[in-house]
């Protein structure tokens, strides 16, 4: 039987199979592939090994298997895609961005943005898709402020945002994908001029020249078009599991000071990443105790080591560990941004609706799977 990849579900759920894998062990070799030119792939599912792997960059490299010079000149400020000592250049340069003091600043911004969106919401009336109407809107535009487009330009930038990922018109996914492009080429050499405050500004104005302009319309792209789409993905996957138990929604309505342990939770509960980027072993290894061989793909499941057997979602669990922004050197840099997102944003929808419950019976839903796009709900149709 072949073994399931890490990105298959059960609505939410992993699928049983998984399960059954983690009762073997830590480690399991499986089917290559097309495109993997005959390497021998390992799905790891072992929580130790599954840090082991991703924490060391000197054993398993974070390039992609199909590794050229072209694919990587393609790919350029995209943190995933690097290895040390590139990687650790640019994150090192793009981090104070992200700090603390920085999401604080942004929180009242990101309050406003998830009103008027709600506002927007509400006057559509119910039933009402909340992906394509808030869960979209609320990153894209936060993106934009994060990124200090300025505001004449946020709805449209926005609007191409989504429609590079979600029109079922190719021809206008690719017209919006250059368009986002072209937009992030010509901030970066706005940046160059005028800094100012957001992402590409504080690097511009602390970094210079060590960081080229291919390399920050790279991370401008990221923000506006990857980190827009996880963070919707991750926005509608927490209503739906608030919204499939009421009782949780209800506890987090009437105990907001919940928000922050709750986040943690739907975070490991319904991560909308299954796996990081595989990772390519640079020499013959033991991995739980198995022969590993220079080239083989590794690939970590986070669903194994996020979702035990037995699992249920609770709000008051007492520090719910997770790996859902991943682990060692790629550990996600935006996830202060995507927890601030949802922290305002959650409590916002109870609060504004308190009877939410989905509009179709739950079955009726689609989901789009996780790999190479992250997991999602493909319309989430709400009413109140």
């Amino acid at each position: 039987m072949a073994l399931p990849l890490p990105h298959r579900r059960h609505r939410l759920d992993p699928v049983p199979e998984l399960h059954g894998l983690l009762d073997e062990g830590p480690l399991h070799e499986y089917d290559t592939q097309p495109g993997m030119d005959g390497r021998r792939q390992w799905l790891v599912t072992g929580h130790d090994e599954v840090r082991e792997v991703l924490a060391d960059p000197e054993r398993f490299s974070s390039m992609r298997p199909v590794d050229d010079e072209a694919d990587r000149a393609q790919l350029p400020g995209l943190l995933q895609a690097y290895d040390p000592p590139d990687h650790t250049r640019l994150r090192r340069t793009v981090a104070p961005a992200y700090s603390v003091r920085r999401m604080e600043r942004l929180r009242p911004r990101v309050e406003e943005i998830v009103e008027e969106c709600l506002d927007d919401l509400e006057d559509l009336g119910s039933p009402v898709d909340f992906v394509r109407y808030a869960a979209w809107p609320i990153p894209a535009l936060i993106a934009c402020e994060f990124l200090d487009v300025p505001r004449d330009d946020q709805a449209e930038l926005s609007r191409m945002i989504r429609e590079s990922r979600e029109s079922r018109l190719p021809r206008q996914r690719t017209a919006s994908g250059l368009g986002v492009v072209d937009y992030t080429r010509k901030l970066v050499a706005r940046k160059r001029r005028d800094p100012g405050e957001g992402l590409i500004g504080v690097i511009v104005r602390e970094h210079g020249a060590a960081v080229d302009d291919a390399e920050l319309a790279g991370l401008a792209e990221g923000n506006l078009i990857m980190a827009a789409e996880q963070m919707a993905a991750q926005l509608a996957v927490a209503v739906l599991l608030f919204v499939t138990h009421p009782e949780q929604m209800a506890l987090l309505r009437e105990r907001p000071e919940l928000v922050d342990g709750a986040t943690e939770e739907l975070l490991r509960h319904a991560s909308i990443v299954e796996a990081p980027a595989p990772r390519v072993a640079l020499a013959d290894v033991r991995v739980a105790g198995r022969e590993i061989r220079a080239g083989d793909v590794l690939t970590c499941s986070m669903l194994a080591v996020n979702r035990p057997r037995g699992d249920r979602f609770d709000i008051t669990r007492e520090n719910p560990k997770h790996l859902a922004f991943g682990y060692g050197i790629h550990h996600c840099l935006g996830a202060p941004l995507a927890r601030l997102q949802l922290q305002v944003a959650l409590p916002a929808v109870f609060r504004r609706f308190p009877s939410l419950r989905l509009a179709v019976p739950e079955e009726d839903l689609r989901f789009k799977p996780g790999r190479p796009e992250p997991f999602a709900v493909e319309e989430l149709p709400l009413e109140w």
